[in-house]
């Protein structure tokens, strides 16, 4: 009987631990996840004039960052965000790779994505965190109405 009970216990603790088998991409997953890829490749290689439209009205950037073992938050509309990015002289082209991507869409309308990133710039990575953005889908278009991420120093 206790063998028994140990093996039931020992099963149950595998089924919870093994890995989560990957879903294949729903058309609204892939959608979304597209949307983001899009904003940061836009966002890393500069071309601010089509970030605007990758935003729904009044949406938001929130920065949690470490510098120096400091932690720090900053919060921002888009549009202060954008004017904030459009007045920086230095104009550094980067890479951002997402990894462990997961990605939430409910009732086709809203979306959340989380994805593990590194800034990549010269092939060395500057940075690296975790980015969360939620999208709504406006007229069949994903927009971004929060990006959030943390940024730490260096590599992982």
């Amino acid at each position: 009987m206790r063998h028994a009970v140990l093996a039931t216990i020992a099963f149950l603790l595998l089924l919870v631990a093994a890995p989560a088998t990957a879903q294949p991409a729903s058309p609204e997953t892939a959608a979304v996840r597209r949307a983001v890829e899009q904003f940061l490749d836009d966002l890393g290689h500069r071309r601010l004039d089509a970030l605007p439209a990758q935003f729904a009205p009044k949406a938001t950037m929130v920065v949690v960052r470490q510098r120096d073992g400091q932690w720090t938050t900053s919060h921002q509309t888009a549009d202060e965000w954008l004017t904030a990015l459009k007045a920086q002289t230095a104009s550094t082209v980067f890479r951002e790779p997402l990894t462990s991507v997961t990605v939430h869409v409910e009732s086709g309308r809203l979306a959340f994505l989380r994805a593990d990133f590194t800034v990549v710039v010269e092939g060395e990575v500057r940075s690296h965190g975790v980015d969360y953005f939620t999208l709504v889908n406006d007229a069949g278009r994903w927009k971004l109405l929060n990006a959030s991420y943390t940024s730490n120093p260096g590599a992982p």
